[in-house]
């Protein structure tokens, strides 16, 4: 008689893909680090990230909105304006529209920390559940809690012209679920969907990379050619961004068989299309950030920490996200335990603490 076969639970139930008591969840192959149960715990990831994200948001939410006050009256007026809501939070410094850009910097620039690791946790939960739906239905809904505490830190008034960041990991995680789909596909199931998609594999490469360099700092190489010939910033940018796709592309591809073309083309056409889409709703990091959540799931296995090529897809968007280089050491030291139980906590405190930003600044601003 054939022995019944059971699905284990793995020791770590994964809370950021919403895992409840009882959930059957699939067992990965884990990466070597996971044998070593001493290090870093997922809630100790989560609140680094956590505690980065405020102080980036306090830059972002209050100084650089009182430096847009400084810049247009003087330092009297930003005086006056402060002691009377706050006697004695005057210092000399917020006085010097330099001072305060110089702060706001370092602020923006330990903020780079957070977003890589959130990503790093995403993935981590996709890999270790089959609740994505229940997962899903809640990044939706925080999403749009979200939305009008966003906005009113960010931009002083509600509009949708922008996107919280639940919207983007909104759409990493769907990228995930169609990659992960295309890949457990079996070789027979191929259609000729997939097998034309295979076939322009190389122009969809070719196109991805094209939008990507307009959205990066590589930019910069159209803007160079512009100087020199007058040419337009966007259009040598895109031809760059194409060629480099389909330079990429090719080399990887020549000698691999039809069904490995498949499954990497529709992959590449999955990550083309909610990169296009986070762009066009302007979410929070916007394409790239959709692209660190793959790359991060992509290079898993990698002997290099698939959370690096995330943190140079980010840096590949702008330079000064370079900073997150340094994430490199708390996750290399993650041991895939959740630690404590925080399952909510994040949902709360993104909508409450960005809020909250908002009443401090309207109460002292007035804006």
């Amino acid at each position: 008689m054939m022995e019944e076969i059971k699905e284990e639970v793995t020791p770590y139930p994964a809370d950021e893909a919403g895992v409840e008591k009882g959930d059957v969840v699939k067992m990965v192959a884990e990466p070597d680090r996971m044998k070593d149960k001493k290090g870093i715990t997922g809630s100790t990831l989560k609140i680094i990230a956590i505690v980065t994200m405020f102080i980036d948001h306090v830059g972002a939410a209050i100084i650089e909105h009182y430096m847009n006050l400084l810049y247009l009256n003087d330092a009297d007026y930003c005086r006056d304006l402060i002691t009377s809501k706050v006697p004695g939070l005057w210092a000399e410094w917020m006085g010097d529209i330099s001072a305060v850009q110089n702060i706001d910097m370092i602020f923006r620039a330990i903020g780079r920390i957070a977003f890589p690791i959130f990503c790093f946790l995403l993935v981590e939960g996709f890999l270790h559940t089959r609740n994505v739906k229940k997962y899903l239905i809640r990044l939706l809904i925080f999403a749009f809690i979200s939305d009008i505490p966003f906005d009113l830190a960010f931009f002083a008034e509600i509009g949708l012209g922008h996107q919280n960041v639940f919207f983007t990991l909104l759409l990493g995680i769907l990228a995930l679920v169609c990659i992960d789909h295309v890949k457990h596909k079996d070789a027979d199931s191929f259609t000729g969907t997939y097998r034309f998609i295979a076939k322009i594999g190389v122009v969809v490469a070719g196109v991805l990379g094209a939008i990507a360099a307009s959205t990066s700092m590589f930019i910069i190489v159209g803007m160079i050619l512009n100087g020199l010939f007058g040419i337009g910033d966007l259009i040598p940018t895109l031809i760059f961004g194409f060629i480099g796709g389909i330079a990429a592309y090719i080399p990887v591809t020549c000698k691999w068989d039809e069904v490995k073309k498949i499954k990497l083309a529709s992959s590449l056409f999955v990550t083309l299309f909610f990169f296009v889409l986070a762009e066009l709703l302007n979410t929070d990091y916007g394409g790239w950030g959709v692209m660190a959540v793959i790359a991060i799931y992509a290079f898993r296995n990698a002997k290099s920490n698939g959370f690096l090529w995330g943190v140079v897809s980010l840096t590949v968007m702008s330079i000064g996200e370079g900073v997150a280089f340094l994430d490199l050491i708390p996750v290399r030291f993650y041991n895939g335990k959740r630690g404590l139980k925080m399952k909510y906590f994040f949902y709360a405190f993104y909508p409450a603490h960005l809020f909250l930003l908002f009443l401090l600044r309207y109460w002292i601003l007035g804006f």
